[in-house]
């Protein structure tokens, strides 16, 4: 299953040097926790007590009363290993103002061209990158339906489908069509729930959403 799903714009699962050597994310966590044990300690203090810190509209966190330039990025150990100093790493995601690789936007284009039809969901196609792949299944007349609330760039497409509703909602329809009445159960299905930062889905008049407590 892994292989037939491609992440158009990365993920957080790992972190690549300026060298490209891959490192887990969890052992990079490690890796700054060690070498940062202040800043580990104050991540651990606003975990007790549940404090949030200050969130900008852009998205960036404020911490009140750190000292930024003291925080120490680890060198890459495999750049270490090859005798060389080298402590510029990201997430293996494609920021804002970076290109998809020719690899990775080859083979969204051949995807496209080999199914029958396209389904979007929770996406306003915002960026160029995923735009263009709907706009080349619509070039190639297969059939499109888009699943979103709110405004898209899809928006007034002749050909295009649009549902206004929470995608959430219908995934979790489907994976109880699918599994059935212990789907919560599913290792799969409560490993994902868990997993990174949890937005538990809306509850309805059925049953109740699942709750992951922070």
């Amino acid at each position: 299953m892994d292989e037939r799903i491609l992440e158009l714009h990365g993920q957080l699962r790992s972190v690549r040097c300026a060298h490209g050597h891959m490192t887990d994310r969890d052992a990079f966590q490690q890796q700054l926790s060690a070498a940062n044990p202040q800043w580990e300690a104050f991540a651990d203090e606003l975990e007790a007590t549940g404090r949030q810190p200050r969130t900008n509209p852009d998205g960036d966190v404020v911490l009140e009363g750190v000292n930024y330039d003291e925080f120490v990025v680890p060198d890459c150990p495999a750049c270490l290993a090859e005798n060389r100093h080298n402590n510029i790493q990201k997430p293996e995601v494609i920021f804002f103002g970076e290109s998809i690789t020719k690899e990775v936007k080859d083979r969204s284009f051949h995807d496209v061209e080999n199914c029958d039809r396209l389904l979007l969901m929770g996406t306003t196609l915002a960026t160029f990158s995923a735009f263009r792949l709907l706009k080349h299944a619509m070039d190639l007349h297969k059939p499109v339906l888009l699943l979103n609330l709110g405004p898209t760039r899809a928006d007034g497409l002749q050909g295009l489908e649009k549902i206004d509703i929470a995608s959430g909602v219908v995934m979790r329809d489907v994976v109880k069509a699918v599994l059935g009445a212990g789907w919560m159960s599913d290792p799969v299905v409560a490993d994902m729930l868990q997993r990174g930062i949890v937005k538990p889905p809306p509850d309805d008049q059925e049953d109740a959403a699942p709750r992951v407590e922070a």
